[in-house]
């Protein structure tokens, strides 16, 4: 669910705030809406930067209230808001003690880097700051999330050690990794699509070694979703069923339903129809065939991955095991020959 497309960054790699919303869901409406799902056990709330708002409390508090059966909240942030942040998380951990409550804080590289990216002076600082201030609080689970692109590849090694250097027991897994999306109705950097492919591989299994054995299943979930990642970027198939238009959706700050975050395919709008109408409209029906015969690109984007992964457990348990084995022979034969040199990642101008 995304709350505004505000935000007080001006990131490479998305145009969010460029977009003018017609709208922003408000507090009531979020109750209204989500009352209508009475079964939701999981809800992921993005911007924009959701604590531009200054009623984010009151949004989350609407949360609670017309979700009885939720059990997992996420939420991410560019931390620029600390106290604001880290009182909607005391809030939440007061109200509803029985969440997992998972938020990512987004860091991109090293000061300079991550400042450029981001498109604003201090922004690694205050990230930083907020990701340590929640980190030690007991009511959530809080992660680093980059999103590597080629204007930061190169440099999120070195960010790995400055976090450990900043925080003595920081774990790999405390650090969640995504790939450049593009989506036009929701990043509204469709621009971006002509990029130059990154190669991920090494970087890829670097992390996942980095990472080590999974303590809970969120853990778990992500190496499983690494581990396929990569060979998903090979030209593979995802090899799992799509949960867009299933047991997952995306709605936009104005109301509108969209299958997910990349799909710029709008379907209705859930403050003027009934959801339930909605979902079983013919609109949402042939967005779902359309879905499964991949006419809308596929991909494999955490927010997308987690649900597909999770809708086939069998499945995905059988061939993240292959693909795992794949890489541990492929990882024993390189290291049996000279190392390869390995070609210049691909650049693009960063605006200061």
């Amino acid at each position: 669910m995304d709350i505004t497309r505000r935000c007080n960054l001006r990131c490479q790699m998305c145009n969010t705030w460029k977009t003018q919303a017609a709208h922003e869901i408000t507090p009531g409406e979020v109750r209204r809406v989500l009352a209508q799902m009475p079964r939701l056990r999981w809800l992921d709330v993005t911007g924009g930067e959701p604590f531009l708002r200054r009623d984010v409390g009151d949004l989350f508090e609407a949360v609670l209230e017309a979700t009885p059966a939720l059990r997992v909240l996420h939420f991410q942030t560019n931390g620029w808001f600390r106290e604001r942040t880290c009182e909607v998380v005391d809030m939440i951990g007061q109200r509803r003690p029985e969440l997992e409550l998972i938020v990512t804080v987004s860091i991109d590289g090293p000061p300079a880097t991550h400042d450029a990216v981001r498109g604003r002076e201090g922004s690694f600082e205050r990230a930083l700051a907020t990701f340590k201030a929640l980190r030690t609080r007991g009511d959530c689970a809080t992660y680093v999330g980059t999103t590597v692109t080629p204007f930061n590849a190169a440099q999120v090694e070195a960010l790995g050690g400055l976090l450990r250097r900043e925080i003595a027991d920081f774990r790999g897994a405390e650090w969640h990794w995504n790939w450049l999306q593009v989506s036009a109705h929701f990043f509204a950097n469709a621009d971006l699509a002509a990029l130059p492919a990154l190669e991920s591989r090494d970087l890829v299994r670097r992390h996942l070694r980095r990472r080590g054995l999974p303590r809970n299943l969120v853990e778990l979930m992500e190496i499983v979703f690494l581990t396929n990642l990569e060979f998903y970027r090979r030209g593979e198939p995802s090899g799992v069923v799509c949960q867009a238009l299933r047991s997952a959706a995306f709605l936009s700050p104005e109301g509108d339903l969209y299958p997910c975050h990349v799909y710029d395919r709008p379907l209705g709008n859930v403050l003027r129809q009934p959801l339930e109408d909605l979902w079983h409209s013919a609109s949402v029906l042939q967005a779902r065939k359309d879905i499964e015969a991949l006419a809308c690109g596929g991909c494999f984007t955490p927010c997308e991955a987690y649900p597909a992964l999770a809708g086939s457990p069998v499945r995905t348990l059988r061939m993240t095991a292959t693909r795992a084995l794949r890489i541990a022979y492929d990882r024993r034969r390189a290291a049996s020959q000279p190392p390869a040199v390995e070609p210049p990642l691909p650049t693009r101008e960063i605006a200061g």
